[in-house]
């Protein structure tokens, strides 16, 4: 397997100038780069290319689209039969509410980040989704009281 080619100071602070807005012109990110507009259009495309930089999100303001509670619900499954496990995984992303699945190992499988509108949705949710699945053996729901961003994945 190829050695990654590493990233340099200049493709550092790309990276965390988009991270940070990734609504910003190309000109606003050369000024703050500290670079000519050629370069940073060179740069970030090479970025694209390279599979660092793999695409752009929008941030939404949960409460305001009514989806107020957020959880964190650990699953573990009955059994790990391959099939079961690969249902599970295409399966539950899908679902309404569902904003991240981790597949993880430990004393869970999944945990899912959802947000819902209520309490009494949530609980309608997780036992329409998960409780009736004949391949979830245990569920624990976590709310989530603030979420706080991290620095991000940024090497120094």
């Amino acid at each position: 397997m190829a050695m990654a080619e590493p990233l340099d100071d200049v493709d550092r602070r790309i990276l965390a100038a988009l991270v940070e807005d990734a609504r910003m012109t190309n000109k606003q990110l050369a000024e703050l780069v500290g670079i000519a507009p050629s370069t940073a259009l060179m740069r970030t495309r090479a970025l694209s290319e390279r599979g660092i930089i793999t695409g752009y999100e929008a941030k939404v303001n949960l409460s305001a689209v009514g989806r107020s509670v957020q959880a964190l619900i650990s699953v573990s499954l009955r059994a790990h039969d391959r099939d079961q496990i690969d249902s599970f995984t295409s399966r539950v992303p899908g679902l309404p509410g569902v904003l991240a699945t981790f597949h993880t190992s430990g004393a869970v499988d999944y945990l899912l980040h959802i947000a819902v509108g209520s309490t009494e949705e949530l609980r309608d949710w997780v036992l329409d989704n998960l409780t009736t699945d004949p391949v979830v053996g245990h569920t624990e729901t976590t709310l989530v009281f603030e979420q706080i961003p991290g620095r991000g994945p940024l090497p120094d």
